[in-house]
């Protein structure tokens, strides 16, 4: 496949318990086009393999397995997405307008005191900015940042995983982060809410086998996220995500758009979430935004795709 004409190439693995999805895409100005997807399912779960919890041999293999997906791959960048559940993720306020030491120290604390370890260099810390707001008190800037951590020794594994690749693999992504990137700015895809409104709320619902994600975004950026590791029904799916908007001042009447997405999404919650929220839910999907589409598959729903997509989208803007 000719890929000169591309201006630029990304990509990003997936990771989700025995399986890993692949994307690629590429970006010219505003068109996206899917160069490559894929899929790969392990003996060993890849999750606790990273974690130091189930066969250690299995890395090479699964590295391997990644090296010759991408063997002919042009992308520049290759991000790794993860799921909430399976590494440290918080959100944390910091005082606008630090020096990137000051960051870096205060993100490194915050990260060793949300997950108890002693040495903050024991950690690998990933963060990134969200949203700026207010402080009540103080009318001073306050900057929310999204920090996903590790210990150091999963970040060694997770990197192996990647060695393989040519491109340059960049920060830990996740999985909730990605989908955000594919939900559009306000007003497309409403029938209701005119085009380019402000302070437009969208939510999107992820529903994997164990745990359930939720990822909110604001005039189409990536606004906050929470996960939910037992929320079996369309009930408890509901009250986690009215939880999470009840805690960062968002009632649930103000999403304008609801989807979901995920392998274990289902059709029938469409009628609770429709009653909790006011609108109809949408399957989120990661093709329906491209212009060009090289593959597609043929044994999977599209919303098991949206991180794998996401992702690589996610990497592109960053």
């Amino acid at each position: 496949m000719d890929k000169s004409f591309m201006q630029s190439i990304s990509a990003a693995v997936h990771i989700q318990g025995r399986t890993i999805r692949y994307a690629e895409v590429a970006r010219e100005d505003a068109a996206v086009d899917l160069l490559r997807l894929g899929r790969e399912t392990f003996e060993a779960d890849v999750t606790k393999v990273l974690w130091g919890d189930e066969s250690p041999e299995a890395l090479d293999d699964i590295a391997a397995a990644v090296g010759r997906f991408f063997d002919d791959s042009e992308a520049s960048v290759v991000g790794l997405v993860m799921h909430p559940l399976d590494v440290y993720s918080f959100f944390t306020p910091l005082p606008a307008g630090l020096s990137t030491e000051e960051h870096d120290q205060r993100v490194a604390y915050q990260a060793a005191l949300v997950t108890n370890t002693r040495s903050p260099g024991a950690l690998h810390s990933v963060s990134r900015p969200v949203r700026t707001a207010t402080e009540t008190e103080t009318g001073e800037a306050i900057e929310w940042v999204h920090v996903l951590a590790v210990p150091q020794e999963v970040e060694a594994r997770a990197s192996t995983v990647l060695d393989g690749v040519a491109g340059e693999t960049t920060g830990r992504i996740l999985s909730s982060e990605a989908a955000a990137h594919l939900m559009g700015p306000p007003g497309e895809g409403d029938s209701e809410s005119p085009e380019g409104q402000e302070g437009a709320y969208r939510l999107a619902i992820g529903q994997h086998a164990g745990h359930t994600e939720y990822a909110l975004t604001r005039d189409g950026a990536w606004h906050h996220a929470h996960a939910a590791q037992h929320a079996p029904t369309a009930e408890d799916q509901a009250y986690y995500a009215v939880g999470m908007l009840n805690r960062i001042g968002v009632a649930p009447d103000e999403i304008d758009r609801l989807v979901t997405y995920g392998t274990e999404a289902d059709a029938g919650a469409d009628a609770v979430l429709e009653s909790v929220f006011g609108c109809v839910p949408a399957a989120l999907d990661p093709f329906r935004q491209l212009r060009r589409v090289w593959e597609q598959p043929d044994d999977e729903g599209p919303g098991a795709y949206v991180p794998s997509i996401g992702g690589a989208l996610a990497v592109t803007r960053a």
